[in-house]
């Protein structure tokens, strides 16, 4: 598969997790970002057909981060990464434009079905 992935979490086993599961669904094209500055470089200059963005990143606050890409490119697929609990933030990033969600810890599966109709 040839679509560019962007893996922003700040948990370094979270990015490796994630791109050993797209990696088994023959998604090969990731780009990490640990932060949220590393990842509006990564979304401007590597221009992802897929981010998935953890709400929670030091340098950025809830949904600070999923307001600045969808203003640069309101067409983005943007998946919001949460830890259970934040159910609240879920709804609202749904509401600012986030395409989907998942909830902490992922399941494989989960993941690649959501690939799946991400780019039916």
């Amino acid at each position: 598969m040839n679509e560019k992935i962007l893996v922003v979490d700040d948990s370094k086993f979270a990015r490796v997790f994630m791109k050993r599961v797209l990696s088994n669904g023959n998604y090969t094209n990731i780009v990490e970002a640990a932060n949220a500055a590393e990842a509006i470089a990564a979304f401007e200059n590597e221009k992802p057909d897929l981010v998935f963005l953890d709400i929670s990143l030091p340098d950025s606050t809830d949904l600070e981060l999923l307001e600045k890409m969808r203003a640069m490119n309101p067409e983005a697929k943007i998946v919001m990464c949460s830890a259970l609990g934040q159910t609240l933030i879920i709804q609202d990033a749904l509401k600012k434009g986030a395409s989907d969600f998942i909830v902490k810890p992922f399941e494989e599966k989960q993941i690649l079905d959501m690939m799946i109709k991400l780019f039916a």
